[in-house]
């Protein structure tokens, strides 16, 4: 860690400024922010962003292994299989802690793994927003392999969307409007231009899924799914 660094952004932080970049992050969608903002910047050299990088490679190697998913076929119970399922995830996702080692230097081991997309959008606008209210040094950034947040915004629009019209893509969750994390949904909406769509919403004909909108009846190509099944169980 630079405690240079983060001294300086200690001393310049104030309460004030905290509630004011808030508000800010409120007013982009008023009344959708429904978590608490704790985060705060954790400043580390190129030394530390390469250990990341190196960890991350390491484990997807693991996962493009050709028996990973022959070995891995018992762990998914038999009701939570899915037609046509892809072999890999188009998003995953690595939470890492930062350890010492035997020799007092910094390293990644990982906490958690999922093949699941997060809050993809808020985490491009939210860092944007927080250099406004926050000192944070300009040769500093929150995005690795050289990426930026248009380059960053073009690849999650290309992910998500690819070459549909948004409109027949849709952000499909359980009760969407009521989720904590509606900001998320509402600054993919903003980024992407598709709609935020309950499962309940959804309606098949022939063996295709359509949307209402506008009194149109859409048919839905492609679904950036934000569903977790274990809430989508709890609403049985």
């Amino acid at each position: 860690m630079i405690s240079t660094f983060r001294e300086r952004y200690n001393q310049q932080f104030s309460k004030e400024k905290y509630l004011s970049f808030l508000s800010a992050l409120d007013d982009l969608h008023p009344g959708s922010l429904q978590f608490r903002v704790a985060e705060t910047p954790v400043f580390v050299g190129k030394e530390f962003g390469k250990k990341i990088i190196d960890a991350c490679e390491r484990i997807i190697d693991s996962l493009l292994q050709p028996d990973f998913i022959h070995n891995t076929e018992n762990a998914i119970p038999a009701g939570e299989r899915v037609p046509n399922e892809s072999p890999f995830p188009q998003m995953l996702c690595l939470d890492f802690a930062v350890c010492s080692n035997d020799q007092g230097e910094s390293e990644p081991q990982l906490i958690e793994m999922q093949g699941f997309p997060t809050m993809y959008a808020f985490q491009a606008f939210f860092p944007d927003l927080f250099r406004k209210y926050f000192d944070i040094p300009e040769n500093f950034s929150h995005y690795f392999n050289g990426l930026n947040t248009e380059t960053y915004l073009e690849l999650f629009r290309e992910i998500v969307v690819g070459n549909c019209n948004p409109e027949e893509v849709i952000l499909l969750e359980v009760k969407p409007h009521e989720q904590k994390t509606l900001i998320d949904f509402l600054m993919t909406k903003d980024a992407l231009g598709i709609e935020l769509v309950c499962i309940t919403e959804l309606k098949v004909e022939n063996g295709n899924l359509f949307y209402r909108k506008d009194g149109r009846l859409i048919q839905v190509k492609r679904i950036y799914n934000r569903i977790i099944f274990d809430e989508l169980y709890a609403q049985r």
